[in-house]
């Protein structure tokens, strides 16, 4: 070769070396402006989930030598992110707020996501069809990712759900690169998807699809030498790759059953189930994430447009299986109950890479001139529009659902502090039942009973759940629980999230149990200097509760009567619908346990509301005839036989709230 040709060549490789230099330089200076566009875009929200709370509590018994435990002498694992809560008890033990190292270390693996989405984007499937077209669809996935405001919302949630999809995508990345790479190096993704196992259970889920995807590879693409299909998969290489995953997680298992009891954590024997309710609530989860992410469906077709090419197309199969049997498992066991779209943030990644991958594909079909530019500028625009679509669109909302959950934990933590102190005063420890169990169990330390399960293991176990109430019903979708065993612990107080209305099918249930009725009533109470009041059903002494005994039963009696109680609630909310309400209120009455006299006392309330004060007095009055311990009844009862100047009426009235509710006094 001539001289001339020769530094002619080294011409051409320096100029695309620099070329490629460039095109780096840019990729990661873009992808460092989306790293900071996501940082801020979580700080938005800003919030901690009340769920967050469990984690917490069981992080802080673990680092003060009760083991790992929700409550202290009670062994449940009611966490479902081992890792997570060795990693929050290690910054503990060192002095740092792991409560805010939560929210820092997810803000983190959401960041680092975007950098290993970038990777699988542009070192596995790599581009060469100009600089623009390059850019363009090796960063649009990440650039998706940055503006979902789903992956920044659990990002800073406090949850272990961005290490979570962090960890799975650099599995993913690892496990395509050994994939194509052969050389026989260090099988490392099998490691990064044990501790993506040991942060969520479906974790399990993405190293099966992965050991079911190789078995595809090694099965359809045959070598030269013309090895047996068992010595091709149980190679040297294979086998230390499934040994690095399986023989931790092995003894992980052993340590878990002969800790806890159980091969599972005790959430998922709380809540899963097999009925079509659970797969009708799993389609509608799916579908609400198909309608926010999917363009109604539409990036799905797109991203199985993937599998069209022969060109990496076992890469892409790879990332087909995991995001469409990771959605089968999110039907299956009825999506989740946490907004928005947690279950399927760990996989956003790849859904957002095959969408990339399948528009980029499609553009090449318009344009196979001039570098691809008309199709890096179509990509560019729909990518650019879809992010801004749903930035717009879902901000505000998912701003609302962070807002919500900071009130949520804020009335939690003023509530657990009131139960805290009353722990204090009675000098012994209390036992409190509650549906929402974060925020409430961690600031309390008060013995909790999960009446949904989730970290107790009766419940979990051996759910009891009411046919008339919960069988048709598709409300909460925890739909397990045992009214029995919660009483026969005989809580000193039973906590509902939503306060004297019974919500969720456990608290329900409890309306259904005589014990409950005779035991239990309304306990308001005040924070003062916080201008705070709330509510929890109180357990009677054995002798107010035995003014209810006896009771004529109502023949009319269905234990579906708490549901119209429910609606009756709801419906009172709408300003224009009262009369429906009382209605209802009547028809729950009519069919309710005999001595009970709330409906009237909610009767009252809209009569009061209305200004019509004889009716009010006349069902305030009749609520405490059934009931001496409404309280609310007996308050403004109290109120308006003051103005009556019926002062005998009226400090029969108080003696009522002073002996059974005296701390709604400092209202």
């Amino acid at each position: 070769m001539s001289q001339k040709k020769q530094v002619k060549k080294q011409t051409a490789v320096t100029a695309k070396k620099n070329s490629t230099f460039d095109i780096k330089v840019i990729a990661y200076s873009v992808l460092g402006v989306l790293g900071i566009i996501l940082y801020y875009y979580s700080k938005t929200f800003d919030f901690i989930q009340d769920d967050s709370f469990i984690t917490y509590r069981y992080v802080k018994n673990f680092t003060d030598g009760h083991g790992l435990v929700f409550n202290i002498g009670e062994k449940v694992e009611g966490y479902t992110c081992f890792l997570w809560v060795m990693l929050l008890a290690g910054v503990k033990s060192i002095g740092f707020n792991y409560i805010s190292a939560s929210q820092v270390l997810g803000i983190i693996s959401a960041i680092i996501t975007l950098l290993f989405t970038y990777l699988i984007s542009s070192r596995i499937f790599t581009k060469e069809k100009g600089t623009a077209f390059n850019l363009v669809f090796t960063l649009s996935a990440a650039a998706m990712l940055a503006a979902n405001g789903s992956f920044a919302y659990w990002a800073v949630s406090g949850m272990e759900t961005g290490l979570f999809a962090c960890l799975i995508t650099l599995g993913v990345y690892l496990y395509l690169r050994e994939l194509n790479d052969n050389s026989g190096a260090m099988p490392l993704s099998s490691l990064v998807f044990l501790f993506a196992a040991l942060t969520r259970p479906e974790g399990n889920l993405i190293f099966a699809v992965t050991i079911l995807h190789k078995f595809i590879f090694i099965y359809k693409n045959k070598p030269n030498n013309n090895l047996p299909l068992t010595k091709r998969l149980f190679d040297k290489n294979n086998l230390l790759w499934l040994g690095i995953y399986f023989i931790p997680a092995l003894i992980f298992m052993i340590w878990r059953y002969s800790y806890y009891g159980y091969l599972l954590p005790n959430t998922f024997y709380a809540k899963t189930g097999s009925s079509l309710e659970y797969f009708a609530t799993g389609l509608d989860y799916t579908w609400t994430f198909l309608k926010s992410y999917g363009f109604y469906g539409l990036f799905v077709f797109i991203a199985l447009y993937t599998l069209t090419t022969k060109e990496k197309f076992y890469s892409y199969l790879y990332l087909v299986m995991i995001f469409f049997i990771f959605t089968l498992y999110v039907i299956f066991i009825g999506g989740d109950v946490l907004r928005p779209n947690r279950f399927f943030v760990p996989v956003l990644p790849v859904f957002f890479i095959l969408v990339q991958e399948g528009l980029a594909m499609l553009t090449g079909l318009f344009d196979k001139k001039r570098e691809m530019a008309m199709g890096a500028m179509i990509g560019l625009a729909v990518i650019a529009g879809f992010s801004y679509y749903n930035y717009s669109n879902e901000a505000a909302v998912i701003k609302g659902y962070a807002d919500l959950e900071k009130g949520l934990v804020e009335k939690m933590k003023l509530s657990a502090g009131w139960l805290k102190a009353k722990q204090v005063q009675n000098g012994r420890p209390l036992t409190v039942a509650a549906t929402t169990i974060g925020a409430i169990s961690y600031y309390s330390e008060v013995t909790l009973i999960d009446m949904l399960g989730l970290t107790d293991k009766e419940v979990a176990h051996n759910p009891q759940p009411i046919p008339e109430i919960s069988s048709k019903e598709v409300g909460w979708r925890e739909r397990n629980y045992n009214v029995p065993y919660i009483l026969s612990r005989k809580p000193d107080y039973i906590y509902f999230s939503t306060g004297i209305k019974p919500s969720a099918y456990a608290e329900r249930g409890l309306f259904t149990s005589d014990e409950f009725m005779q035991y239990y009533y309304p306990y308001y109470f005040s924070i003062k200097e916080a201008g705070f009041t709330d509510v929890l059903y109180k357990r009677k002494s054995d002798e107010d509760a035995a003014s209810r005994k006896n009771l004529p039963l109502n023949p009319n009696y269905r234990k579906s009567y708490v549901n119209l109680y429910n609606q009756a609630m709801n419906t009172q909310k709408d300003r224009t619908k009262l009369n429906e309400a009382i209605s209802l209120y009547l028809q729950a009455a009519e069919s309710g346990p005999a001595g009970w006299g709330t409906p009237f006392q909610m009767i009252g309330d809209i009569y009061l509301q209305q200004k019509d004060m004889n009716k009010a007095y006349e069902n305030y009055t009749k609520a405490v005839e059934l009931d001496d311990h409404n309280v609310m009844a007996q308050y403004y009862l109290f109120q308006m036989n003051s103005e009556k100047k019926d002062t005998a009426a009226a400090l029969e009235n108080l003696d009522k709230i002073r002996k059974y509710a005296p701390e709604m006094l400092t209202r």
